[in-house]
């Protein structure tokens, strides 16, 4: 699935104008620090369920996890917090994969903050982590698709798209395997994001893979919705829009269902209005739920007026940036490009600064 501008808003990192293969959002309210030396946790270690004291002892991590935290009476976004109280912050989907089995905590920071959270849930020291096990194989670029996690858990914090892909069948994405990708992102003379042109190649795995789905969040706060227009081998089928978030799901179906082994070239792009006054958000990310083998993305900026700056981000599954940022140079015609190979699940974006403009009553 795909989506240009900003996917989800998630926690702890800036917006992001961007799409989704295959998905910003507002930093929750801190907590002042606690008070006391360590903090109280939710429950007493000794008054814990028979139930959870066994799933402690026998696992697996994830059922306990989750006991763990249903006993504990706390909301996820009360964890969240909490955790984020105590100097080590998760976000709320990693939180949800560690409890339904698809992720678990691995690297020496997630460690670190399952520490905090057995106090936070008042289950004994270390009971958690001592479930975990050898690390799994890693690689972010290497996932299988039965262990990608559905369209509707990447979205699980966006209620309005979590509610639009409910309205529109998903169930061909899974069957798709991704070769390659290119992205092309026209940037006018202001500096804002204007069109995304979009070619990619694709190999069905089982019979009758017919569309891909597409999902754009603008990031804006225009009532005017982007422009959806097939280029090759695809049509326009459902388009589902939520104005208000400037987020529109649609169907791309393919000239004909597609039998295993086949592949598909299709091409289309998308044309976003002006945004807002006050939205000066200027970046461009897409959300990849499954790998793909080749992934570009190529800026063209006005070469009147190149960027002041440019850089390429990558983030994990979570929307967390898991890399130092890249810069990309930008040639006179105006040109930037990144390429990541053998990429996902994960962000990967580019974040601009526009020219500044000066303004010719007050320029000497």
């Amino acid at each position: 699935m795909t989506g240009p501008k900003t996917e989800a808003r998630p926690t702890a990192r800036p917006a992001v104008r961007g799409m989704q293969q295959g998905a910003p959002q507002a930093h929750p309210t801190q907590q002042p620090p606690p008070q006391a030396t360590k903090p109280q946790p939710t429950q007493q270690a000794g008054a814990i369920s028979a139930e959870l004291a066994e799933l402690l002892r026998t696992g697996p991590f994830e059922a306990a996890l989750r006991t763990a935290i249903r006993s504990s009476r706390l909301s996820l976004e009360r964890i969240q917090h909490r955790l984020r109280a105590r100097g080590t912050p998760v976000s709320i989907t990693a939180l949800s994969y560690w409890q339904s089995g698809r992720r678990r905590p691995e690297r020496p920071d997630s460690l670190l903050a399952l520490a905090q959270l057995e106090q936070v849930l008042g289950v004994p020291e270390s009971s958690l982590s001592a479930l975990l096990g050898p690390p799994r194989p890693r690689g972010r670029t290497r996932q299988a698709s039965t262990e990608a996690p559905p369209l509707s858990a990447l979205w699980s914090e966006h209620e309005s798209a979590a509610e639009l892909l409910t309205k529109i069948d998903t169930n061909h994405d899974s069957k798709l395997t991704r070769l390659s990708h290119h992205d092309v992102v026209h940037i006018d003379q202001s500096g804002d994001l204007r069109k995304i042109r979009t070619r990619k190649l694709v190999r069905a795995e089982a019979n009758n893979a017919d569309r891909w789905v597409i999902m754009f969040d603008g990031a804006s706060s225009v009532a005017t919705p982007p422009i959806i227009r097939p280029i090759r081998s695809c049509r326009l089928g459902q388009v589902l829009t939520d104005h208000a978030r400037d987020l529109v799901v649609a169907e791309l179906l393919f000239d004909h269902a597609l039998a295993r082994g086949e592949t598909l070239l299709l091409e289309y792009e998308i044309i976003d209005p002006p945004t807002g006054p006050n939205e000066a958000d200027h970046s461009f990310c897409r959300l990849f739920r499954l790998p793909v083998r080749q992934y570009v993305v190529e800026m063209q900026f006005d070469p009147a007026h190149p960027p002041a700056g440019c850089e390429s981000y990558v983030g994990d599954s979570s929307m967390q940036e898991a890399e130092q940022p890249k810069a990309l140079q930008v040639d006179r015609f105006g040109r930037a490009h990144a390429v990541a190979l053998d990429f996902g699940m994960g962000v990967f974006g580019v974040r601009w600064e526009p020219e500044v403009q000066v303004d010719p009553e007050i320029a000497e």
